[in-house]
């Protein structure tokens, strides 16, 4: 029976596809191969549509560096990124606090990379994502092997309140940031043209704001 499913499935195929050296077969294959580049093209779009937040101590201009460097290697590969640096120049004219400025971070950015640190700036972040929970999914916490394994056996709230958690040694941690940042931007790149092509999420008229899910938690 399956083998005759698969026959027939065959003979009705090669009834609707044209010899491959006729004009009719090569416009098909453009036909097609047109379609697969737009779609291809579409999704290179959402991607670099995507932005991601480079969080972490920079209480000190090597803290800085670390982070701009990081920010750079997203950017070469793809992916947009900005450091929390730029947003605190809407401060010196808008007259934000920082939570505000933090708020409207976390509302921009479709991934927030989370490094451990001891910085007050830091400690502060954490400190708002703890109060603002929705965010939580967003974020990719890196943390030190050593430090991580004194706390999992007994995990604080600092640890408790990222999902997801990402080791690392000293020295691997750019290489860690692009694997992971890349892996989840893609990913919601294809849940967003996934979601387009059904009429949900940003094109579903109720879509709610990230700034709108926020106000509805303050309220």
């Amino acid at each position: 029976m399956t083998n005759d499913y698969f026959a027939d499935a065959k003979k009705r195929l090669e009834q609707q596809i044209p010899p491959h050296d006729t004009t009719q077969f090569t416009e098909m294959r453009n036909k097609i191969r047109a379609a697969l580049e737009k779609q291809e093209n579409e999704y290179l779009l959402t991607v670099r549509s995507l932005k991601t937040l480079v969080l972490g101590d920079w209480n000190t201009d090597e803290k800085k560096q670390l982070l701009y460097r990081l920010r750079n290697l997203l950017l070469k590969n793809g992916l947009y990124a900005e450091t929390i640096a730029g947003y605190y120049e809407m401060n010196k004219k808008g007259g934000l606090t920082q939570e505000q400025i933090f708020g409207t971070c976390c509302a921009r950015h479709q991934l927030i990379v989370f490094i451990d640190g001891t910085g007050t700036g830091t400690v502060t972040e954490q400190n708002y994502l703890n109060t603002y929970y929705i965010f939580q999914g967003k974020v990719i916490f890196f943390i030190k092997e050593e430090k991580f394994d004194k706390l999992k056996d007994n995990p604080s709230e600092y640890i408790k309140n990222f999902p997801t958690i990402i080791t690392y040694k000293n020295g691997d941690l750019p290489e860690k940031i692009l694997i992971y940042s890349r892996l989840r931007i893609y990913r919601l790149a294809e849940i967003i043209q996934r979601q387009a092509a059904i009429g949900k999420g940003l094109k579903n008229p109720k879509y709610e704001t990230w700034e709108k899910r926020v106000k509805n938690l303050k309220q």
